[in-house]
């Protein structure tokens, strides 16, 4: 029997069959797809500086949601709870790494600003619409079946 308060899953998904294996694999290469052709864009419209700042906001974007997952990935077996506060906790440490990166690119000043931008939006964009899809082919249950079983009853009474 398993106490509610326990920090890990009783049986450990494999890493292959994570729920957050499907995302990254969805939404990965549509939006690096995305940001390449946006750096190739802001390179013939912006000039050198453009697409190579293009680049940078596309890998900054997919560093941080890839990060996030991959993150993810690795606490799966954990308690929902746990889970969703880890997850809460990976966001606090990526938004801080970028706010980090950011302060720190301000200072080149090769680095056009407005490409920059450009690139993240649309690499931002193409992921979120891409891991929603992929959400959505993944057939993911969103319930627990073992814990389903047990809903409205006591839980020392279903032991």
């Amino acid at each position: 029997m398993t106490d509610s308060r326990d920090t890990e899953v009783s049986t450990p998904v494999p890493l292959a069959q994570s729920p957050f294996a499907p995302l990254l694999r969805a939404a990965f290469v549509p939006a690096a797809v995305c940001g390449v052709i946006t750096a190739i864009v802001l390179w013939i419209a912006r000039g050198p500086a453009g697409g190579l700042s293009g680049l940078f906001g596309a890998a900054l974007a997919l560093a941080f949601f890839m990060s996030g997952l991959l993150v993810l990935m690795r606490l799966r077996n954990l308690d929902p709870a746990l889970l969703m506060a880890a997850g809460l906790a990976v966001f606090f440490g990526q938004v801080l790494v970028l706010g980090l990166i950011l302060a720190g690119a301000v200072q080149i000043e090769s680095l056009d600003g407005p490409a920059t931008a450009i690139a993240v939006v649309v690499v931002v964009i193409a992921w979120q619409v891409f891991q929603v899809i992929g959400f959505r082919r993944s057939r993911q249950p969103i319930y627990d079946p073992a814990v389903s079983d047990t809903v409205g009853t006591d839980r020392n009474e279903a032991a």
